[in-house]
């Protein structure tokens, strides 16, 4: 695969803004996925070909440090459904997703990624149908926490992804973190993937 790489600033107001962009081609020089650095976050987007070798598909979504599929989590709650865990108004409230119990998130700023869909979608709704946390397992903390709303979403039956700012500070270094998700049973909420950056 080669790759072409290319920076582009661009003044914003006070302070200046700087991108980077990486493009990857194959040997046909088919653009196959773009890799996007910014302040704000980076952000993936790969293409699947067709048999013909046309663009067939686009997914787009945050760059991780490290993902896992949310089937592979431990549950207490839900089924396995398609490409992810599910759970619907039949079961209990509890957790859909814990885990991974990793100790590898590097110090600094960092920000936990959920990547979720619903069956339906209220936007005047204000309950949660998720409650998202960072948790520390080697003390017991709850490092951030975000309740999800109907209101969150923008379509059902879409994957959207959601996002959770923490610090991981030096004193955490090698603690067992988990990534959770707190169903409310008054959807139905499927879970494709989770990870951080």
């Amino acid at each position: 695969m080669a790759g072409l790489a290319c920076i582009v600033t661009t003044a914003a107001s006070s302070a200046s803004a700087q991108e980077a962009q990486i493009l990857d081609y194959d040997v046909h020089g088919r653009l196959v996925s773009a890799y996007r650095d910014r302040l704000a976050g980076s952000n993936v987007t790969t293409y699947a070909l067709d048999g013909a070798d046309n663009r067939a598909a686009r997914s787009s979504g945050p760059a991780m440090t490290a993902s896992w599929e949310a089937e592979t989590l431990p549950h207490v709650v839900g089924f396995a459904e398609a490409d992810g865990w599910a759970a619907n108004i039949n079961q209990p409230q509890h957790f859909m997703t814990y885990g991974p119990y990793t100790p590898d998130v590097p110090m600094g700023q960092r920000v936990a990624v959920w990547r979720m869909m619903v069956d339906w979608v209220d936007v005047s709704g204000s309950s949660s149908a998720v409650v998202l946390d960072v948790y520390d397992a080697t003390t017991g903390e709850v490092l951030a926490i975000r309740g999800i709303s109907h209101a969150s979403w923008r379509t059902p039956w879409t994957y959207q992804w959601f996002e959770l700012p923490f610090e991981m500070s030096a004193s955490r270094a090698g603690h067992l973190l988990e990534f959770r998700t707190w169903f409310v049973p008054i959807a139905h909420v499927r879970v494709d993937k989770i990870g951080y950056r």
